[in-house]
């Protein structure tokens, strides 16, 4: 199965849970909400695994001309039904069907860690970013995905499949791992310059041996000019 697509699967359910009580995503959405200070009226605004729309509709309410991506053609529907009138793809991270230059702000939410390279994602995000253009992401913290593999001889350096439960354990998503050094990388530090960083426990996903590790991080990134 591809894993871009899994949503496909169970992107109904996904919608019905994720916004509701208080194992849903409310706590993260909040945190990265707070963060959004930048964003201005007529700002070009993607979202990267837009999902079903939910998050859109808040990020037009702050007057940005909202564009959204998103590999599960269900999921597409589903906020493409509840914004008709934007422009919402299916596509993949790896290659965004936008030009250069065009965006102020891409923003995505627990989405690029499906991919199993980060590297393309962040060169098309980079490509995609106007210069001084605000890159935000939120994703699955890489220790949380250590601790996800529940193998007491796991190598965290070692690419691997994990199942994560999440919302409550109502869905199962496969997620690649991997290391926060794919995360903050040479073409990062090369092509950006960093805002944020905050890495939270997420109270939503799947606890561990009753551990408590970081189960998200979210990273801010200005693209530099004349790059």
């Amino acid at each position: 199965m591809e894993l871009s697509t899994q949503y496909n699967n169970f992107a109904k359910k996904f919608s019905e849970v994720h916004d509701t009580g208080e194992n849903s995503n409310n706590l993260n959405r909040k945190l990265f909400y707070s963060y959004l200070d930048f964003v201005k009226p007529g700002m070009k605004l993607l979202d990267v695994a837009c999902g079903d729309g939910l998050d859109l509709l808040y990020y037009k309410e702050l007057g940005a001309a909202v564009y959204g991506i998103d590999a599960s053609k269900e999921m597409v529907a589903l906020a493409q039904s509840r914004m008709p009138d934007a422009d919402i793809r299916t596509g993949l991270f790896e290659s965004l069907p936008f030009e250069e230059n065009f965006f102020d702000v891409v923003l995505s939410k627990y989405a690029i860690m499906t991919s199993s390279d980060l590297k393309p994602v962040f060169k098309e995000v980079h490509r995609v970013l106007k210069p001084g253009g605000v890159m935000m992401y939120l994703v699955t913290h890489p220790f949380r995905q250590y601790f996800e593999k529940k193998d007491n001889t796991a190598d965290y350096f070692e690419q691997q499949i994990v199942d994560s439960n999440i919302l409550n354990n109502t869905i199962l998503v496969k997620e690649p791992s991997h290391t926060m050094n794919e995360y903050l990388n040479d073409f990062l530090f090369k092509n950006f310059d960093v805002q944020l960083f905050d890495e939270q426990w997420d109270p939503s996903a799947e606890q561990i041996d009753g551990k408590k590790y970081p189960g998200f991080f979210i990273l801010k990134a200005v693209k530099r000019q004349g790059i």
